[in-house]
């Protein structure tokens, strides 16, 4: 689809976490986010130019 980035945000309290899915490319298996960069839920998560700070999401309970 062209989307150059793409940050995901799982807030559920047993996973908490940020990813950061970047360099889609055409490859042997169709286009793929050829880099991934993982952060902790809370961190300042770099996305291409910009810089989001997570410290402020707020969290789920797990069965939410």
């Amino acid at each position: 689809m062209g989307v150059p980035l793409y940050v995901v945000v799982d807030p559920r309290k047993d996973k908490k976490s940020v990813t950061v899915h970047g360099d889609p490319s055409e490859g042997p298996d169709g286009i793929r986010y050829r880099k991934t960069d993982p952060y902790a839920f809370g961190d300042s998560v770099t996305a291409g130019r910009w810089l989001l700070d997570t410290s402020s999401l707020k969290s789920y309970p797990v069965d939410w």
